[in-house]
């Protein structure tokens, strides 16, 4: 295999999830593009952290300010839905049948991972709901062991916390099921059924 050729593929297998023929396949599919495609997707690539940022409030993908959901006034604001991660909130968002606001964690507890609660964004949870009288806390995480780990974390932490609720999507999703590959009537009854 040419030298450049394997160090491109090499950079694309860094990304979570893309294997050797995968992202042999990408190399390829770029090599036909034009010229302006190729500039205009790397420009893209290198201008991204400027560019794209977390919001401040609940870590969504923003403009380098807060994201368009923290900043609709028109949202519940006495709802929170709990994420593991932003693919997670956009599968929701696509519903259209949520009307609160979320928080995106950053993943899931799982000590083999080395991940740990104070890995996760729970402080700043926690200050979210330190600032309000009244809030439902919807815990949407995945339904694996990670996920369930960390659903009962934060059900521990926040459960004699005056003013708030803590409810669980409904089990319409499958166990070991992730947010992001779940359909839309699937996610409708997860969130209309939650207890």
């Amino acid at each position: 295999m040419n030298p450049k050729f394997k160090k491109i593929v090499d950079l694309f297998r860094k990304l979570p999830g893309v294997g050797p023929r995968q992202a042999a396949r990408f190399v390829l599919a770029l090599m036909e593009r034009s010229d302006a495609e190729i500039k205009e997707f790397g420009e893209g690539i290198l201008n991204l952290k400027k560019d794209i940022s977390s919001c401040p409030v609940c870590f969504n993908v923003s403009d380098n300010d807060k994201c368009n959901i923290c900043s609709n006034p028109k949202r519940d604001q006495s709802k929170i839905l709990v994420v593991e991660k932003v693919t997670d909130l956009d599968s929701i968002e696509k519903t259209g049948l949520y009307p609160g606001l979320y928080h995106v964690l950053g993943g899931a507890i799982n000590p083999i991972d080395g991940i740990t609660p104070d890995s996760l964004r729970l402080r700043e949870l926690g200050r979210r709901v330190a600032n309000t009288k009244k809030v439902e806390l919807i815990l949407a995480t995945n339904l694996n062991n990670a996920g369930e780990t960390t659903s009962m974390y934060i059900r521990d932490q926040f459960k004699d916390k005056k003013g708030v609720v803590i409810t669980r999507l409904a089990r319409g999703l499958s166990t070991g099921s992730h947010l992001e590959y779940a359909d839309e009537m699937t996610l409708k009854h997860a969130l209309e059924e939650r207890r």
